[in-house]
């Protein structure tokens, strides 16, 4: 049995085709939506609230009952990696603690929390919450895994980072007996460098936006780096539908899909399917962002051209060395569909748009365009004579 975790749109009508599905299929199940409310919220969270559906207390006790209703649960994401400290103070914990025993009153089961002083406070009520250890977590190796586990946490959402190494993902699996989970549809790179850096951005955002250019800085960096090579698109760390059986054969059976803000205007129940089937004849990104592409540059991948990519990862637990510059093992595997020109063309339009309209880039254009008198008004503020 495949079951998912999927984002929520706060849709009933998106939670009566889950149920649908869930019906048709005997080998798949939607077991549960996730996200968190956006109005007057107190907590911080793993995305950024300029992402989200807006969804206050109320509607999202309702839509809570609704899918309870047709069998499905819901999963409150409370998975900042920081919380300002507020989780050190005694109003912090407080306030903590009275919002888990309301999510608690209106049905909520299981919580994903990234950080250990929030699931300890969890652990410490009497309260019987599932918890699941976030992505954010950077969960990698079977000795952090059996932390998260002694913990208290009940499944753990491996880091992007290790989803094509079957070796590290079977030993996890042991050490946590079985209890974990994969993101299936990601897209964010392999050994990113801007990943912890993104991840707080989020945070500082997930309440109130701060900026258009600290919403924008890592989403604009990452799209550009995909134009960079187009070889880089085989570097996101995305699970084919057809190549779920990969790990469905080393005992994975849970698998989340991401992309709470595609969800709004996607099509998630259409990206279920193709999962719930193992099947897919179209462009991969397409399906990766639910049908919703988040940029208008766009270099179509035609799924079915990868068939077969992933095979040398599953049979030689060695094959990725993670050194790209001495490997090409990406590069000359796509090299044989694309069309160089029309990739060329695409890049240079992406890479342009990108680098001019960042919003980043504007406000340190904007302070280098400072003439010498501003720039010494600057500098006199700031003498301490």
């Amino acid at each position: 049995m495949k079951s998912f975790s999927v984002p929520a749109d706060f849709k009933k009508e998106t939670i009566d085709k889950y149920e649908k599905l869930n019906n048709s299929y005997k080998d798949s199940k939607v077991v549960e939506t996730y996200g968190n409310i956006t109005i007057k919220n107190l907590f911080e969270s793993g995305r950024s609230v300029a992402e989200l559906p807006k969804v206050d207390f109320s509607a999202f006790s309702d839509y809570v009952k609704y899918s309870k209703e047709k069998g499905i649960e819901f999963n409150y994401t409370l998975n900042p990696p920081h919380m300002n400290n507020k989780e050190f103070t005694h109003d912090g914990i407080i306030k903590i603690i009275m919002f888990l025993n309301e999510l608690y009153d209106i049905g909520i089961r299981t919580l994903t929390i990234a950080m250990p002083p929030l699931i300890e406070i969890v652990r410490s009520l009497n309260l019987d919450f599932k918890i699941r250890a976030s992505v954010i977590s950077q969960i990698a190796t079977p000795n952090k895994a059996i932390f998260y586990k002694n913990l208290g946490v009940d499944r753990i959402v491996v880091d992007e980072f290790i989803t094509r190494d079957f070796n590290i993902l079977k030993k996890i699996g042991k050490a946590v007996d079985g209890n974990i989970e994969i993101i299936a549809n990601s897209i964010c790179f392999r050994d990113c460098p801007y990943r912890i850096f993104h991840y707080n951005q989020i945070v500082g955002d997930s309440i109130n936006v701060s900026s258009k250019a600290s919403v924008n800085y890592y989403d604009h960096r990452c799209l550009l780096r995909r134009f960079m090579n187009i070889d880089d698109f085989l570097k996101l760390s995305w699970v084919r539908p057809e190549d779920l059986k990969y790990y469905m054969n080393i005992g994975i059976n849970f698998f989340k899909i991401q992309g709470r803000g595609k969800a709004i205007n996607g099509d998630p129940a259409r990206v279920i399917e193709c999962y719930f089937n193992e099947s897919y004849d179209g462009d991969l990104l397409e399906l990766l962002e639910f049908f919703n592409l988040s940029s208008s540059f766009h270099i179509p991948i035609n799924n079915r051209w990868l068939d077969g990519y992933i095979k040398p990862f599953v049979e030689n637990e060695k094959f990725c060395q993670h050194d790209c510059k001495n490997c090409n093992y990406c590069k000359n595997f796509i090299s044989k569909f694309i069309d160089k020109n029309n990739v060329e063309e695409i890049s240079t339009l992406a890479k342009t748009f990108f680098s001019e309209y960042d919003q980043f880039n504007r406000i340190m254009g904007n302070l280098n365009k400072k003439s010498d008198e501003e720039i010494q008004e600057i500098d006199a503020s700031f003498n301490l004579d």
